[in-house]
């Protein structure tokens, strides 16, 4: 009889084992991956101009008109002015897809306002430009900043210059367009040019910098829907298919926790002893509890997005901020490998403070 007893115990305590297994994965992602405000938390500490650096050299390039290749460091401190804006639009359409996600709704319909963007933009870009080159000067010498604004001047077009200015020889022209520069940036003038001349290129220059903007802010649209019509028949099968499996996973969840009552409660059926259920109980719990907090220490402590980014030449800043998200989703499975450490160490005492059966009744 005890043979079977404890072939009995044994596989329950394995059945035990797999559930707490699939628990421990399913209170993560409760506390991670399905909890907004975990995520909100993350777009939060996510460096959008940072990593933007780092990837955004070709695409931005690409995106920007060739006849202002010097402007991708002004659109990018743009990026980190709006980086707020833009964090906030990504978590209010969280807030949306997650309703959606979560049965909260049964239509993905999420609108993101652009027209204060949009109205922001030409000003924002504007003063960006010339912060951007108040920092570019400062410090320089008076050769260095000549021939950083002729660097610059060399890269307009011919063909863009004012009329009144495609008569003047070439160097002539330049120096116009560098004194702009100059006053552009707040410095002193040292080039000594006809006001007829300096004034052409100030005009032209606004008139051609706002025509500019806005060809590019017409594009954009005052919103910006996400539905089904803009995500396509495929994306929206696999959001479809993600929303059944997180129904199926809210539904199921609590049942995971008693069904580990019930498989307890049966161990200690098939026993009928506080002592051996506690034992059993406690081993189960002490090697999970076990196993999950040295591979949350291990996590922390070896940080595997090192590695990552050694392999796949990962930018730092996104390496860093991954490791921290990684950090923080340890941190939320950590109680929960410490609570079943704690309370199989607690079992296992108790399996071993209670006296056995033929103990007691000999009165020993």
């Amino acid at each position: 009889m005890s043979i079977f007893r404890g072939i009995a115990t044994s596989l329950l305590s394995f059945i035990l084992f797999l559930t707490l297994a699939v628990f421990s994965i399913a209170f993560m992602l409760q506390g991670t991956v399905l909890n907004y405000n975990f995520v909100s938390d993350q777009v939060d500490t996510l460096p959008i101009a940072d990593i933007a650096r780092d990837f955004g050299d070709e695409l931005i390039t690409s995106e920007l008109t060739q006849d202002m290749p010097f402007a991708k460091d002004v659109a990018l401190n743009v990026l980190e002015r709006e980086e707020p804006w833009i964090k906030d639009q990504l978590k209010d359409a969280m807030d949306g897809g997650y309703d959606y996600l979560l049965g909260d709704t049964e239509t993905l319909y999420i609108v993101i306002p652009l027209s204060e963007l949009k109205a922001d933009l030409q000003t924002s870009l504007w003063d960006e430009a010339r912060v951007y080159l108040q920092q570019e000067l400062a410090g320089k010498s008076e050769p260095e900043i000549s021939r950083y604004l002729q660097d610059i001047v060399s890269q307009i077009p011919s063909d863009l210059m004012p009329p009144e200015l495609a008569t003047l020889p070439r160097d002539v022209r330049n120096l116009a367009v560098e004194q702009y520069l100059r006053d552009f940036a707040g410095l002193n003038s040292v080039i000594g040019l006809p006001p007829e001349i300096t004034a052409s290129v100030e005009e032209s220059a606004r008139q051609y910098f706002d025509a500019f903007l806005e060809d590019f802010i017409d594009e954009i649209p005052d919103t910006y829907t996400i539905d089904e019509s803009s995500l396509g028949s495929e994306t929206m099968d696999a959001i479809s298919t993600a929303r059944t499996a997180v129904g199926y996973f809210q539904t199921y969840y609590p049942w995971m926790i008693v069904l580990m009552v019930v498989l307890a409660a049966l161990i200690f059926v098939t026993n009928m002893n506080i002592r051996a259920t506690a034992r059993a109980l406690g081993i189960n719990l002490c090697i999970f509890g076990g196993l999950d907090l040295i591979g949350i220490i291990v996590v922390k402590v070896v940080k595997p997005f090192h590695f990552i980014t050694d392999a796949f030449d990962v930018p730092d800043t996104l390496s860093s901020w991954a490791e921290g998200v990684a950090n923080d989703v340890t941190s939320v499975a950590l109680p929960l490998a410490i609570g079943l450490l704690v309370v199989g160490v607690a079992l296992l005492v108790v399996s071993f403070v209670v006296k056995p059966k033929a103990t007691r009744e000999a009165g020993v």
